[in-house]
C-alpha cells in the first residue's frame, strides 16, 4: 500500500492515504458544493500545508478569497495575504476585495482600489467586472448620469441610472422630520408612518386635554402626572420624526442596492473567477 509522508523540521511523518492531496482537494470541492465554506478553508489549508508545491499560488489566493467571502467573513478577507501587483490574479483576487469593502460600506476604499485597478495595463480583460462595480459605487452613491465624468460608465444603465435618481429623489429629510413632529404626529406622517402619526396625534391631543382637564380642575397630581406622560409623548413625536425618517431612507436604499445586486449580478462575476482560478476547475478529481 502506497504511503504518502509529510515533512515537518527533520522528521517524516506517514500519511495514510486518506490524506493524499487528490482525496484532501476532492473533500475540500465536495464542502465548497454543499455550501460549508469554513470547513472546505481548514482543509485548504490543510492541503497547503501538506502539499505546498502541489497546489499553484493563484489558485490557493483566488479560493482562499472565494471562501471568505461566500461565508461573509469580510473583513477577514481584506486580513488575507494580497499577491503581488506583478501577479496573474491579481485582479481577480482585487475584485473580492472590492466587493468586501462594498458590503462593510466602505466605498470609498473601494472606489480608490477600482481606480488603481483601471490603471492596470492588464486591466482590459476585466472591464465589463470592474465598470459594473463603478457603475454600483456612483449610483449608491447618489451620482447622476449626465456628469460628464460618468457618461461613458453609465452606457447600457439607463434604465438603472434612472431608478437610482427616483430613489435619491424621494428620500426624507431627517431634520424636516423632527421640525414637522413639532406638530403632534407630524413627523412620522412626513416619514410615510400614517398609522403611527394619527395614534400620536391622537394620544397627544388627548394627553392635553386630560393635562388640561385637571388642572382646570385643580386636580394637582393628575394634571402633573399627565402632564408628563403628554410631554414624553411629544418629545417622541418630534425624535420620531427624525428617526423614522433615517429607516426610511434606509430602506429605500436597501431597495436600490437589492435592484443594482440582481441587474449587475456581482456575485456572478466571483463565481466566474472561481471557476476560471480556483480548486474547483484546477485541481478537484
Amino acid at each position: 500500500m502506497a504511503v504518502s509522508t509529510m515533512v515537518y523540521s527533520d522528521e517524516v511523518y506517514p500519511l495514510s492515504d486518506d490524506f493524499t492531496p487528490e482525496k484532501i482537494s476532492s473533500f475540500t470541492c465536495s464542502l465548497i458544493d454543499s455550501g460549508e465554506y469554513y470547513r472546505a478553508y481548514v482543509e485548504l489549508l490543510r492541503l497547503n500545508s501538506y502539499y505546498p508545491e502541489s497546489l499553484k499560488t493563484s489558485v490557493y489566493s483566488v479560493t482562499s478569497n472565494y471562501l471568505f467571502y461566500k461565508s461573509k467573513r469580510y473583513s477577514d478577507l481584506l486580513e488575507l495575504d494580497f499577491p503581488e501587483k506583478e501577479y496573474d490574479v491579481f485582479i481577480p483576487v482585487s475584485l473580492f476585495r472590492v466587493d468586501s469593502l462594498i458590503k462593510l460600506n466602505r466605498e470609498k476604499d473601494a472606489e480608490s482600489l477600482l481606480a488603481e485597478l483601471y490603471g492596470r495595463g492588464d486591466s482590459s480583460g476585466y472591464y465589463d467586472y470592474l465598470n459594473k462595480r463603478r457603475v454600483y459605487l456612483s449610483l449608491v452613491s447618489g451620482m447622476r448620469k449626465n456628469d460628464n465624468k460618468t457618461e461613458k460608465e453609465f452606457s447600457g444603465y439607463k434604465e438603472l441610472s434612472d431608478y437610482s435618481e427616483s430613489i435619491y429623489e424621494s428620500r426624507k429629510n431627517p431634520y424636516l422630520g423632527a421640525l414637522a413632529g413639532i406638530f403632534p404626529g407630524g413627523g412620522y406622517i412626513y416619514a410615510g408612518e400614517k398609522g403611527t402619526g394619527i395614534v400620536s396625534m391622537i394620544v397627544i391631543g388627548a394627553g392635553s386635554a386630560v393635562s388640561y382637564g385637571a388642572y382646570r380642575g385643580s386636580f394637582d397630581s393628575l394634571a402633573v402626572i399627565s402632564g408628563m406622560i403628554t410631554f414624553f409623548f411629544y418629545g417622541g413625536s418630534i425624535a420620531g420624526g427624525y428617526m423614522q425618517s433615517v429607516k426610511y431612507n434606509d430602506r429605500l436604499m436597501d431597495t436600490l442596492e437589492m435592484r443594482l445586486n440582481r441587474e449587475l449580478m456581482p456575485e456572478r462575476d466571483l463565481e466566474e473567477i472561481y471557476f476560471k482560478f480556483g480548486l474547483n476547475s484546477n485541481d478537484c478529481k
